[in-house]
């Protein structure tokens, strides 16, 4: 009945928007506001901002600041890790508000959040005053519930207002011996940048490839890493990244602005980037003894899979098996699309179920299918496994040394959600079960 009605009104609907609101003003009192007493810094954007917000985390704990993280991934306190297991980018406002209260009495200094388009449109975030934002990017995505790319990139735009706010405000008193900048980190590559960059701010700090405050030139890339020389302003340090992709570059330059906004050194900056090891879940490598690996990914958008398949074909594999599902009850018009791109990309597509929620799982199948056969024919590149696991069993056995098996859509989550309900499943220990059936 809670789906029923979840489904039925409109995400723009007063009361609901009041439910939403009234519930983070109750938490943030019932907690005392523990926000104004730690520097709070905000990611959003469609892609990349849990990389960026671990990358955030790691950089500031390893030059000595006490930090404190929210993620789709995982849940930090002062390097103290515990798994998101809820499902949800954001949290509600009472769980929120509580890890808060537990940094500040535990005396993290910082806490980054990584804040969704949900959250931030719901008020979920309602009385935590930022200090800095960053915006990775804001391409296709969750149109199911915002409807139109407008109404998405004006939630995004919700959390740097917040701090536009707080720079007038001077909310942040007791923060006087903390060094930080209030300041919004800004992608000049984004299609949005102009409207994110009129908003005030005491500090703006702009990063891309090719324009902004932090730059990264004279770049390598490879399965193992990228090398870069990053410029930020009249000064470049040369970094060797562990993980890799150019969209990790970008992330890692995100990453360099907000940590700049805290004044941590560069010599810091490059310790922090050099050391850090990757996100569960994410680009995650499993090799096979027969010379073929399997790479775990969470990317479930046009963009993310694109910057993905991009980054793996600049490796030269022998051949790329990509397994392809789509999430139900979610933005429908960009499972076509995904098709297509993976179909693109590989050599062979698998189309499988994901988590279908409430929907038919052949509907979604049948729409991922509808892009794929723009480029593949059934049966000649082109495959239907309905059971996920089978899909997988499939490229694991058909895989030959040098390829890359590709599975995106779950990444490091512990259930899947099907008609019935939830149920475990850990893509990693699926693939590494697989593996060890056929390749040992």
């Amino acid at each position: 009945m809670l789906n029923y009605l979840r489904k039925k009104i409109s995400p723009d609907n007063p009361i609901r928007l009041f439910w939403h609101k009234t519930k983070a003003v109750v938490a943030a009192v019932k907690y005392g506001f523990p926000g104004k007493k730690m520097v709070c810094i905000g990611v959003t954007g469609t892609n990349g901002k849990t990389t960026t917000v671990h990358m955030i985390e790691h950089i500031l704990r390893s030059s000595g600041k006490k930090v404190g993280m929210l993620s789709t991934v995982q849940f930090s306190m002062k390097g103290k890790v515990t798994p998101n297991k809820s499902k949800k980018t954001t949290m509600s406002p009472f769980l929120t508000q509580k890890f808060l209260k537990r940094c500040l009495k535990n005396k993290c200094e910082y806490v980054v959040i990584e804040a969704s388009s949900h959250a931030l449109h719901q008020s979920r975030l309602w009385g935590i005053p930022f200090s800095i934002s960053a915006l990775t990017n804001i391409t296709h995505e969750h149109l199911d519930y915002h409807r139109t790319m407008e109404r998405y990139k004006d939630a995004k735009k919700i959390l740097f207002n917040i701090v536009s706010k707080t720079c007038h405000r001077h909310l942040l008193k007791e923060l006087n011996e903390i060094p930080h900048k209030q300041a919004m980190i800004l992608n000049t590559t984004d299609t949005f940048f102009k409207e994110f960059d009129e908003i005030t701010c005491p500090t703006k700090i702009t990063y891309g490839f090719d324009e902004g405050y932090v730059r990264a030139h004279h770049m390598i890339c490879s399965k193992f890493g990228s090398k870069f020389a990053l410029h930020h302003g009249p000064d470049e340090i040369g970094i060797e990244l562990k993980i890799p992709g150019s969209f990790n570059v970008e992330n890692a330059l995100a990453a360099t602005g907000v940590a700049l906004a805290c004044k941590v050194s560069p010599d810091d900056i490059k310790r922090g980037l050099e050391s850090f090891e990757g996100v569960p879940g994410r680009m995650e490598s499993i090799k096979s003894p027969k010379g073929f690996e399997v790479l775990v990914d969470f990317a479930l958008t046009p963009d993310s899979l694109e910057k993905l398949y991009k980054t793996l074909r600049e490796t030269k594999p022998n051949r790329i098996i990509g397994i392809i599902g789509s999430c139900g009850d979610r933005d429908q018009k960009k499972r076509p699309i995904m098709g297509k791109i993976v179909a693109e990309n590989t050599d062979v597509t698998i189309v499988t179920d994901e988590e279908p929620y409430s929907e038919n799982p052949m509907d979604i199948m049948k729409a991922i299918l509808e892009g794929a056969k723009k480029v593949k024919k059934l049966e000649e590149g082109l495959h239907l496994i309905e059971d996920r696991y089978k899909a997988i069993e499939f490229a694991v056995q058909n895989a030959q040394e040098g390829d890359i098996i590709v599975v995106t859509g779950m990444g490091n989550l512990p259930t899947r959600t099907l008609n019935s309900g939830p149920t475990e499943w850990d893509e990693r220990e699926i693939v590494k079960e697989i593996i060890g059936k056929y390749c040992l």
